[in-house]
């Protein structure tokens, strides 16, 4: 089964990302806390699939929802929630997950992190014909029963983490990527050197929230009337799908600064299908039929402007002002948006095949009927294997569009597709982010000389954050300006 979707030559690229960003994590772009609801839900960054009776979870896919703690002070931190992991099926998770097997799911606090435990781990079995769920000792089959096994005080997991200070990132994550996979999470609790630490909605009393609201994503049609993303239950991503225009976004406020603000998505222009000359229909009608495919369109640049999804800003109206939003660049003289200077940034949304990999998310279901292993036929793609490439490469499909501001400003960020066209098309997305230029050169790795052999050493991993304990994988040390990559065994 395919459910890693490793980019080629990963290692490879993520050293060369953080040479020619000297540490861009910590020197060059810093993550701020500044967008209001960034996965939908108050608090939380990434994505989730729904909340009930105040819990969280993500079923049928890949995920990752976390926190910012800005500014930590060093110390020792321990994250505790209720949190349990189903690999696949009921019948599934019980004969493959003994002895930790398959348990693809963890919290993380730092570079730490901790494998979720298993629905079925303390051999805890579903109600009996008849007998009514027993939240002290039967395994949850909803997320009613979830919250009252998680009120019981069952399915606690712990990390701890010695921090160097700064900002500190938490939450969960499952890099799976398996048909009928669940993970079901609440309660996170977060303990400093100084005591808990709150952290914003960290038992989900406040659920996801995908409608029109001017005060957090305004979700928009054309006419203005409501178009949401889609929340459903297929995987830790969200999607348009079909021939569908929208836009949504939200107005932030931010300092004097230069900033970038992104999105972890594609766009598959057209009907599924990963190979040349046909393509799959869709509503009904599940058929190969021969054509131009979203491949063929790739291949032969025939992926027209007007019908890219776009990431964009401006800082050219004001919502207080003219309760408007940007569906469409400022009139030609600007008046619409009530400033004449306004600007208005833009980045095409990359193409599916703009990557290259050795597999792509399926977009080619070749049977009407639901296996093993994934979905039959769909009327996009496969939302779950879309999550799995985007956890299981981070750095992946990484859009951004960058502005600068000399004042204080109000902009508008957001993400949007302008015209109905082309039919079927496919946008998964995750994880919006709004990033400040904080300084740093980018010069590589070679280019870096040392000026002080005995300065102290530190290490890093190949995201760019600070390891206290390394073991077991490949690092980037630095002593003083001397930056090399070890593997520790």
């Amino acid at each position: 089964m395919k459910n890693l979707y490793f980019k080629k030559s990963a290692l490879a690229l993520s050293i060369a990302a953080i040479a020619s960003g000297a540490f861009a994590q910590e020197s060059s772009w810093q993550q701020i806390n500044v967008l209001k609801n960034p996965a939908f839900i108050p608090g939380w960054n990434g994505a989730l699939a729904a909340t009930a009776d105040g819990v969280g979870e993500v079923w049928s896919g890949a995920f990752e929802l976390y926190q910012i703690v800005e500014n930590a002070p060093a110390g020792q931190y321990t994250l505790t929630a209720n949190a349990f992991y189903r690999y696949a099926s009921n019948g599934d998770a019980k004969e493959n997950m003994g002895n930790g097997a398959n348990h693809n799911a963890f919290i993380f606090l730092g570079d730490a992190k901790s494998a979720v435990v298993g629905l079925f781990d303390n051999g805890e079995s579903l109600p009996g014909e008849g007998e009514t769920f027993d939240a002290a000792k039967h395994s949850p089959n909803s997320l009613t029963e979830a919250n009252a096994a998680f009120e019981a005080g069952r399915y606690v997991n712990t990390v701890t983490f010695n921090h160097p200070g700064g900002d500190l990132r938490l939450g969960i994550a499952n890099t799976g990527g398996r048909f009928d996979e669940w993970t079901a999470f609440d309660n996170f609790k977060l303990v400093g050197p100084e005591g808990e630490i709150a952290l914003e909605n960290g038992d989900f009393s406040e659920g996801l929230n995908v409608d029109k609201n001017q005060d957090i994503w305004n979700c928009a049609n054309i006419d203005m009337s409501n178009k949401a993303p889609d929340a459903n239950k297929q995987g830790g991503v969200y999607r348009k799908t079909n021939a569908s225009a929208y836009n949504f976004g939200q107005q932030i406020e931010l300092p004097a600064g230069k900033y970038r603000f992104g999105v972890q998505s594609f766009l598959r222009y057209g009907g599924a299908g990963n190979v040349e000359g046909k393509y799959v229909t869709c509503k009904g009608e599940w058929a190969w039929v021969d054509g131009e495919s979203a491949l063929d369109r790739f291949n032969n640049n025939n992926e027209e402007e007007k019908d890219n999804a776009y990431i964009y800003v401006t800082d050219g109206y004001d919502l207080d002002v003219d309760n408007v939003t940007p569906l469409k660049p400022a009139d030609e003289d600007g008046a619409k948006y009530g400033k004449k200077d306004a600007f208005y940034n833009q980045t095409a949304i990359k193409s599916l095949f703009a990557e290259d990999l050795d597999s792509y998310p399926d977009n080619e279901p070749s049977t009407a009927d639901v296996t093993e292993e994934g979905y039959g036929w769909c009327d996009s793609g496969f939302e779950y294997q879309a999550a799995a490439c985007f956890i299981n490469n981070p750095d992946l499909y990484r859009n951004y569009v960058e502005f600068e501001l000399s004042e204080p400003t109000k902009v508008w960020v957001g993400l949007k597709k302008d015209v109905n066209a082309p039919t079927q098309y496919w946008n998964p997305f995750r994880d919006f982010t709004v990033e400040k230029y904080v300084g740093g050169d980018n010069t590589g790795v070679n280019d870096i000389i040392s000026d002080d052999e005995n300065a102290p050493v530190e290490y890093f991993n190949l995201q760019g954050v600070r390891v206290a304990n390394p073991e077991n994988g490949v690092f980037i040390v630095k002593q003083g300006k001397k930056v090399s990559k070890v593997v520790l065994k």
